[in-house]
């Protein structure tokens, strides 16, 4: 939808629940297997397969979860489960320091590309070692084994911070540039206002809701020709933006856009005709209390009210009729279409 633009923080969750969910499954699914290989091999207690159901429940949170922060957060719970659960089982099969470094670094270096945030990947792999320590428990016979196992869970938590960071900053790039793709195909680039594709695309939903009743408003600026012509078009530029301006001051909450050339547009939901009929006179009356080079501008506007099952064409044409027929009653104001009413 062009005028719901997500941002990065939606951005980010969409890329990254289906990853974190199918990774945490995947991870559920393996510690599940490793536990029957281990309990067909020699036997295991049969309380560790409860580590598989919680993490089947925390697969289901992922599931439910609508924001990085809630993902983060079960996908912290989903790895020291993991890592609780395969920790108890190098207990259980003997030998768990052999074990130690491989299952932390399992756990603990690939999470960093599915958070949104660096201090989500270093805080997710410090709990996956501290778990780790406290299930495991190892003991050391020498100080050196200690030291550098404490130096490789440090660079283990530093690389998996900087990969998570390096990862942000290509989304955040990424968003940018899409951001900037976006505007280039629905904003108008000298007026700020949607462009008519975004304006058009709007509509086209607008049309079908019958609920409220719909108002469209064709505008355009009186003798725009005879300014360019007599002023510049650097002059002509400024009314534009002038006009625009005022259009998004008096048009808040509702559709409306720069058409082409000095056609402007708003497709406004509003309770009745009456409501319709003081918007028009107040963009009419806004926008000719500007003044620029010693004259007042002025514009006029053709306003249709939406007929049940008319098209979104036919309420456009018998604007634009409306419109031509403000400009033959004298421009600066607007005429209602079937009415041939002027302000």
């Amino acid at each position: 939808m062009h005028g719901t633009e997500e941002s990065l923080e939606q951005k980010s969750f969409a890329q990254l629940r289906p990853l974190v969910v199918s990774s945490e499954i995947l991870a559920a699914v393996v510690c599940s297997i490793v536990l029957l290989v281990a309990d067909v091999s020699q036997g295991i207690s049969p309380w560790l397969y409860s580590y598989g159901l919680v993490a089947g429940v925390v697969c289901y949170l992922t599931y439910r979860a609508r924001t990085t922060y809630s993902l983060w957060l079960s996908g912290m719970l989903l790895v020291c489960t993991c890592t609780a659960c395969l920790g108890s089982l190098a207990i259980a099969i003997g030998n768990p320091l052999l074990w130690f470094l491989p299952i932390g670094l399992v756990f603990s270096l690939p999470v960093s590309a599915m958070h949104a945030q660096p201090w989500h990947a270093l805080s997710t792999g410090a709990a996956v070692w501290a778990t780790l320590f406290y299930v495991v428990q190892p003991s050391f016979d020498r100080q050196l084994d200690l030291t550098l196992t404490l130096m490789l869970i440090t660079a283990s938590l530093l690389v998996a911070t900087m990969v998570c960071l390096t990862l942000c900053r290509i989304r955040k790039n990424v968003f940018d540039l899409q951001r900037q793709l976006h505007d280039m195909a629905y904003r108008d680039t000298l007026t700020g206002l949607p462009n008519r594709r975004a304006f058009m695309e709007q509509l086209t939903a607008t049309v079908s809701d019958e609920t409220t009743p719909l108002f469209f408003l064709m505008l355009d600026i009186d003798d725009f020709k005879k300014i360019n012509d007599s002023h510049g078009h650097d002059t002509g530029d400024r009314v534009l933006v002038a006009v625009a301006k005022v259009l998004s001051e008096q048009s808040q909450g509702h559709n409306f856009a720069r058409l082409g050339g000095e056609e402007f547009a708003v497709a406004a939901q509003l309770a009745d005709v009456a409501a319709a009929q003081q918007l028009a006179q107040r963009i009419v009356s806004a926008v000719n209390s500007n003044q620029m080079h010693g004259f007042s501008l002025s514009l006029s506007i053709g306003l249709a009210a939406h007929e049940a099952g008319e098209s979104m064409f036919s309420l456009m044409r018998r604007a634009d009729l409306a419109l031509y027929d403000a400009k033959h009653a004298g421009k600066n104001r607007y005429a209602m279409a079937g009415l041939s009413q002027q302000a």
